[in-house]
């Protein structure tokens, strides 16, 4: 059933998910906050269960049961005068632990994001040979690359546990750029092919305090085979019957088109990302956490798709979370968790762009086996976003998370 389960989640996990920095690069990675984490900015510290976070796998041996879990989120983005709101699923997730001591999982979750509209408001005139054209442009780009991961956790003592994490990155996204001339419109479109691996590193460790009050964690992702780009660009058309999708009816028809011309492009994202975090148990179940950030990507980014003509070079983070967890096996089935974090983009040939955000969030643990329900809430501000400079953000999100019991021998009767 879990399995089965599983397979529909992964099936139907496809994102609409759209905010201004999708359109910077190849664009934005999912810097939405997973419900999973009950609302909050951080993904290295315990933020699931006491003493566990879906996103670590050095903690995953904490877990009792089997999990299969899933997320959900609609974004609301407000700039200017306008806003727009998306839905998207996240993530789904499947976690295995063994006897305490080590667990393995998989992971399919959105890796880039590049759902973003850019439109003129009105017609341009263009004067040729004394007669005036009206004309009108629309870019719209979509999609994304995916991102599979393959993970392992192992307890070594008392004190630290490791993780190790590798990742396929796979998919596409699509661009279409259209100019409209006298109510007619004539259309260019492209699509980007992403490949590529990452493998990510984890550390836990509570020997700094031998009442085990006080934990850190450390992780490193890294690029193991740098994301390569195939582009493919085809022939303009001129869209007839306006569907925005070439086919017989337009001109040149679709049978009647060049071959679309596909260029290669290597190394263009290359990264490089460090977290590090403390988590201080004051009280029974009760946590202060502090979790920091490096992201750089030092990839060529020779291919200009973007409808920005810039990227995302680096990103710096902070966060500070408040973090109560459920009891298990009593009435206290409340997990509980509240942050307030602050993050850096550095944006190739552009000033920085600054982001603080506030998020809040519960869940409610419910059966023996500790299945889990997740809402949160985030709020957060961009500044010196590229032509409209502010952007307010809004994540209102779900997950789920079903618990099983695996690897027990039955008793024959």
């Amino acid at each position: 059933m879990l399995i089965r389960s599983f397979l529909i989640i992964l099936l139907t996990s496809i994102s609409f998910s759209q905010n201004l920095m999708s359109g910077y690069g190849y664009g934005s990675s999912k810097f939405q906050n997973s419900p999973t984490s009950l609302a909050l900015s951080n993904s290295l510290l315990p933020s699931f269960k006491n003493n566990v976070s879906l996103s670590n796998p050095s903690s995953w041996h904490n877990l009792a049961f089997v999990h299969l879990n899933t997320s959900a989120n609609v974004q609301q983005s407000n700039y200017d005068k306008f806003s727009s709101t998306n839905f998207s699923l996240l993530s789904a997730k499947l976690i295995i632990p063994w006897k305490n001591e080590i667990s393995f999982g998989i992971t399919f979750e959105p890796f880039l994001d590049r759902e973003i509209a850019l439109n003129d408001q009105t017609f341009s005139t263009l004067n040729v040979s004394n007669e005036e054209i009206n004309y009108q442009r629309s870019n719209v780009s979509s999609g994304g690359p995916s991102i599979a991961k393959f993970s392992y956790g192992n307890k070594l003592n008392n004190f630290e546990s490791v993780g190790l994490s590798l990742g396929y990155i796979f998919g596409s996204s699509r661009l279409t750029k259209t100019l409209n001339v006298d109510s007619e419109n004539y259309l260019v479109q492209s699509r980007d092919f992403f490949s590529g691996s990452l493998v990510e590193f984890y550390l836990s460790s509570s020997r700094l305090n031998k009442r085990n009050k006080l934990d850190i964690f450390f992780s490193y992702g890294m690029s193991l085979n740098d994301i390569d780009v195939e582009n493919n660009t085809y022939q303009a058309f001129l869209d007839l019957n306006n569907n925005n999708f070439h086919d017989s009816s337009d001109y040149p028809a679709v049978a009647q088109s060049l071959a679309p011309e596909t260029t290669l492009f290597s190394n263009e994202i290359k990264i490089s990302d460090f977290k590090f975090g403390i988590d201080y148990e004051f009280s029974s179940r009760k946590h202060l956490q502090f979790e920091y950030e490096n992201f750089e990507d030092s990839g060529n980014h020779d291919l200009n798709s973007s409808l920005y003509t810039t990227y995302i070079s680096g990103k710096k983070k902070y966060s500070i979370s408040y973090a109560k967890f459920a009891k298990p096996l009593s009435r206290d089935r409340i997990n509980f968790r509240t942050s307030i974090n602050y993050q850096n983009f550095n944006i190739e040939n552009f000033q920085k762009v600054s982001e603080i955000g506030f998020g809040v969030g519960f869940g409610l643990n419910f059966g023996i086996t500790g299945n889990q329900i997740d809402f949160g809430y985030n709020v957060s501000k961009r500044k010196n976003i590229l032509y409209v400079n502010e952007e307010l953000l809004q994540n209102f999100s779900i997950g789920i998370s079903v618990a099983d019991l695996w690897f027990v021998k039955r008793r024959e009767i």
